[in-house]
């Protein structure tokens, strides 16, 4: 329904809070939303998965690379602190995909 056919009738019924309350926790959600961002996908999130307990790895940009999930989540009651970077990684991904595309060219001549 498009905002032009809503019917707004104020003060139809008794506030659950007061509205300087409401206003306060308005401007809080506000100040905080500026601190507080999105996560971002990450190209290997849930594509590499922890070596011990197969869970999938998600991004840290702390620590600039992949961490178990299970780790992430629950700490070392779960799973070892793992750590790939993703910088190491995607070199060597990138040399391996070299390495493949001169096999083929060798392979075509």
């Amino acid at each position: 329904m498009s905002p032009e056919k809503l019917i707004i009738v104020e003060k139809a019924h008794d506030a659950i809070i007061t509205r300087e309350v409401f206003d306060a926790v308005q401007q809080q959600m506000k100040i905080r939303t500026k601190y507080i961002t999105a996560p971002k996908k990450h190209l290997f999130t849930n594509i590499l998965f922890c070596k011990d307990c197969g869970t999938g790895m998600w991004y840290r940009s702390n620590r600039e690379g992949y961490i178990c999930g299970s780790y992430a989540r629950q700490g070392k009651k779960a799973c070892s602190n793992h750590l790939i970077r993703e910088k190491l990684l995607k070199e060597t991904i990138l040399t391996d995909i070299q390495k493949l595309v001169k096999q083929i060219d060798k392979q075509q001549y």
